[in-house]
């Protein structure tokens, strides 16, 4: 599907500096969040994208050859090859260890794996509690790192400490992370070949690495999204501190995706919508820490690309005045035409087109929820149409309605 605005690999990038910069490029970029939408397009399983990502070009190819995105959004996916070996049951994919569909994607487990009287053994040595502690529980197959120490440092305890190397179950799990080591560099290369095979489309490179906000990596690693509130009321101190320790690890994330010269910072928010918390609880314990993670991504010349998850009806203000410019923010729930007139001078907005709709709605539907977009967003620019949520599953005739009504009407 071909238009008539021009789509070079520089083009499209100033397409979108332009509506992050809020001003009107030549249209509305269309860079619409999909993961397994790869695999449906190239016509293969969930479970044969997740077992090797490079089953996937295919679909890659053919997705971005229908629709002209405007950036690249690399498959947030789990890998298989990575999991089995580690026994891991954080996470539950599609085949017979779980016993998921196929055709199914993954299915992310809330638990806790760091009960409420660990929180100073966290604090004060976040590197061996995550090796002995969290590891151990999140993978079957590294309990026993759970019987090495790392803290004797006296010179006869040093070589005694050595002794934990000779249990089976310590043997059992240095020879799970070498497999599994071997199977992430294998699922890292297969990515590089995806983004290699965007760029080849002239298709500029979108989230391809992102970090969490630091409140919501202590709940997701951690304490998990019905225990953590509790820890709010009972020791806010202590979660304080906790926070600070995920923040230096979000930091030293960002460092990373700076050094793998990439532009954009995935921040998918989970714990801080209307729905998880109060305002006054947002102000104290969830932003202040991410304002820190953002400032630091700005500063390094990157662009963070930020999901608010579920409703944000109440935050918008909140977003306006706490927040620094230069932020492309992703709403999932929200009066987009309000969040365009309180935000359409300090932030790039995008998402809000229902992705049910996307996948079981009717093309007509489609048609004209993306003209209410468009007259309500795309004016003075800072607008990027996108869906509300990353998409696994997609009806290729409402995707062709979106597409099509974005290039037909979005023009400046």
């Amino acid at each position: 599907m071909a238009y008539e605005t021009e789509n070079t690999l520089q083009k499209r990038i100033d397409r979108v500096r332009a509506a992050i910069n809020l001003t009107e490029g030549d249209r509305v970029p269309f860079a619409p969040k999909v993961n397994l939408v790869y695999a449906q397009a190239g016509g293969i399983s969930g479970y044969e994208a997740l077992i090797d990502f490079r089953n996937m070009k295919e679909g890659v190819e053919k997705f971005l050859s229908r629709y002209e995105s405007d950036l690249f959004w690399a498959p947030a996916d789990y890998p298989i090859n990575v999991m089995e070996p580690l026994g891991t049951t954080a996470i539950h994919w599609p085949g017979a260890t779980w016993g998921i569909d196929l055709k199914k994607s993954f299915q992310i487990c809330d638990a806790t794996y760091m009960e409420e009287d660990e929180y100073d053994e966290l604090i004060k040595n976040p590197a061996h509690f995550f090796m002995t502690k969290v590891w151990p529980r999140r993978h079957k197959k590294l309990k026993g790192l759970s019987k090495i120490s790392f803290n004797n440092v006296v010179e006869f305890g040093h070589y005694a400490s050595m002794a934990a190397f000779a249990d089976p179950e310590v043997h059992e799990a240095l020879l799970t992370l070498m497999a599994a080591g071997d199977q992430s560099a294998k699922w890292l290369e297969a990515q590089g070949v995806l983004n290699e095979t965007a760029l080849s489309m002239q298709c500029p490179l979108g989230c391809i690495l992102g970090v969490g906000a630091p409140y919501d990596m202590l709940a997701d690693n951690l304490r998990g999204y019905l225990t953590l509130p509790m820890d709010l009321y009972g020791i806010p101190d202590k979660v304080k501190a906790a926070i600070d320790v995920m923040t230096e690890f979000a930091l030293q994330g960002v460092d990373q995706v700076k050094a793998a010269g990439l532009d954009y910072v995935f921040m998918p928010l989970h714990g801080g919508t209307d729905d998880f918390m109060s305002n006054e609880t947002y102000l104290e314990f969830y932003l202040p820490s991410l304002r820190k993670v953002v400032e630091h991504e700005l500063e390094l010349g990157l662009t963070p690309y930020i999901f608010f998850e579920g409703k944000y009806h109440t935050r918008l203000e909140i977003l306006r005045d706490e927040f620094p410019k230069g932020i492309l923010g992703m709403f999932e729930q929200i009066d987009i035409a309000k969040a365009k007139q309180v935000l359409k001078d300090h932030m790039c907005i995008c998402g809000n087109i229902s992705g049910a709709k996307l996948a079981y709605g009717k093309p007509e539907e489609i048609v004209e929820d993306t003209k209410r977009m468009l007259d309500a967003c795309a004016p003075g620019g800072g607008f990027v149409m996108d869906c509300s949520i990353v998409m696994d599953h997609y009806s290729e005739a409402n995707f062709d309605a979106w597409y099509e009504t974005t290039m037909k009407y979005g023009n400046y």
